[in-house]
């Protein structure tokens, strides 16, 4: 018996026995949540690339600090033409938030635009400045009791465009301190309802689960996690997957089944007694 297996057996004392494969409903909701954290994964990397070609164009026009004489509170991510996604760096001017930095990230990771100049459309979209209310809302509600986060650096907000029903979701997540580890917990979404105010949120784990990422010659196979809150994976282990060199193997508490997220791709391997 491997060590993966031997692993597996060590966890299984501590799950529920295994009933049925999975569903229809859960398979779904699995692939749901695979394609939902590629689309948050897409969102993260343009704000990512966007912020240092950002800083790139404040260096060059000999600014100083993240934003001097730009009067910056942020950062919006929001779909444009074909695969496209524009990052929009913003301030308040006149009492009215106004974009003054605009970059267009291409699905090959490609950047372009730069500072906007004086008399340049600075007009921020409709959808953008819902998505801007959408994220302080989210980080109001993250100084309530119970939004514990799993770091001291910042936190990485990150906020999708309107839903088919007009539901916004803001993740508030636990920020990476050094390039070696990985959170896999203190990940919080909170969905924001047409009218500007909170329809629900929720946690993704208990507790924290630090993973150490290494390098790929310590010949790490895999990582597990058991997860208690969901009968199946959700978004974020698909997006913690994209972001660790190695398959993420998670255990559903409730059911005893072992399903693989592999740079975000979501699968059903078996039940935890198959590898007794």
């Amino acid at each position: 018996m491997g060590l993966a297996a031997v692993a597996v057996v060590a966890i299984s004392a501590f799950v529920s026995p295994a009933q049925a494969a999975p569903d229809a409903a859960r398979l779904a909701a699995a692939q749901e949540a695979q394609e939902r954290g590629a689309e948050m994964f897409a969102y993260d990397q343009a704000a990512w690339h966007a912020t240092d070609k950002f800083r790139a164009d404040m260096a060059a026009a000999g600014k100083q600090g993240a934003g001097a004489g730009l009067a910056l509170n942020g950062y919006v991510v929001e779909p444009q033409d074909g695969a496209r996604l524009l990052v929009s760096f913003y301030g308040e001017v006149g009492g009215r938030l106004v974009a003054r930095a605009r970059y267009r990230v291409a699905e090959n990771r490609d950047v372009e635009g730069g500072l906007l100049a004086e008399g340049e459309d600075a007009v921020l979209s409709p959808v953008a400045l819902r998505m801007i209310a959408a994220r302080d809302l989210a980080m109001h509600r993250m100084q309530q009791p119970g939004h514990g986060l799993c770091s001291k650096s910042p936190a990485n907000t990150l906020v999708l465009p309107p839903r088919a029903d007009g539901v916004i979701p803001a993740y508030v997540m636990t920020s990476t301190v050094n390039a070696k580890e990985f959170p896999a917990g203190g990940h919080y979404r909170f969905d924001i309802a047409l009218d500007g105010t909170l329809k629900s949120e929720r946690g993704f784990t208990n507790s924290c689960f630090p993973i150490a990422i290494g390098k790929r010659k310590d010949r790490t196979e895999a990582v597990f996690m058991t997860h208690l809150l969901d009968s199946q994976p959700t978004e974020i282990h698909a997006f913690v997957s994209r972001n660790i060199p190695f398959p993420l193997i998670v255990i559903i508490v409730s059911n005893g089944e072992i399903w693989s997220s592999s740079n975000g791709d979501i699968a059903f391997v078996s039940d935890v007694s198959a590898l007794k």
